[in-house]
């Protein structure tokens, strides 16, 4: 049994490379909006924080960290695709439907914003209303999608699902099964981190909320053995977000 300095230990090098990746996120987000330089590179340097924080965290803790034994490949295939086909056809009838249903309650039809729904939902200001509803696909959907996936969906499933819910998995060990998966405390803390670290980045209290689709995330890299899946899954969310925001949004 490792004493309580090692299993301390094992903690440390996870939270600090979580520590240091949101702060370069943060420094990066903020300066962008006085700096257009920053501006132009901060999506880049943002996921390159992501995908090399784990190696470079490894590296300097002196433990070994293996990129396949956390998921970070596309094998296997078939499981992959079942778990992503699953994914899709569960939870967006019912994203969609909490999506209609959240923000035509938040949003006021006429009048001022509250303060609180100003915190929660400031794109209310632009509410079109759900009777004014009409499908719209975002100017430069390819491009778009092109970036969830490479530069959003990629590095952060690989930061959060892959290496941090690794380490976590080697303190905390998950036993419990769900839906042929096992899961435990790692999928639940690195979920937690998650919405921690999109709120850190630019104090957004509704950005919290993204805690919910990390356990799916989380859920499909256990039950796939790969994070490819969570991540198509992410770019994929991100995408239908966008389309309903433009659909809705003015």
């Amino acid at each position: 049994m490792p004493d309580r300095e090692e299993k301390t230990a094992s903690l440390r090098e996870p939270l600090l490379a979580f520590a240091a990746v949101i702060a370069v996120a943060a420094i990066l987000f903020w300066a962008a909006r006085t700096v257009g330089f920053v501006q132009q590179i901060m999506h880049g340097a943002i996921a390159c924080a992501f995908l090399f924080g784990p190696q470079v965290a490894a590296r300097f803790s002196g433990r070994p960290f293996d990129p396949q034994m956390a998921g970070i490949t596309v094998r296997p295939l078939g499981p992959s695709l079942r778990v992503l086909g699953l994914a899709v056809l569960v939870t967006w009838p019912i994203f969609v439907l909490g999506f209609f249903l959240y923000y035509a309650a938040i949003c006021p039809r006429h009048g001022s914003l509250h303060v609180w729904v100003e915190a929660l939902a400031p794109v209310c200001s632009r509410w079109r209303g759900v009777a004014a509803w009409h499908w719209q696909v975002p100017e430069g959907f390819l491009v778009l999608a092109l970036s969830q996936i490479l530069v959003v969906a990629v590095p952060e499933e690989i930061f959060f699902r892959g290496y941090l819910m690794a380490r976590f998995e080697e303190r905390w060990p998950s036993r419990r099964r769900l839906w042929g998966a096992t899961v435990g405390w790692p999928l639940l803390l690195s979920s937690a981190l998650f919405g921690l670290g999109h709120f850190l980045v630019d104090f957004q209290p509704a950005r919290l909320a993204v805690f919910f689709p990390a356990l799916a995330f989380g859920w499909m890299r256990r039950r796939s053995g790969s994070v490819a899946p969570g991540a198509v899954f992410h770019a994929l969310c991100n995408l239908l977000s966008e389309v309903l925001h433009d659909s809705l949004f003015y």
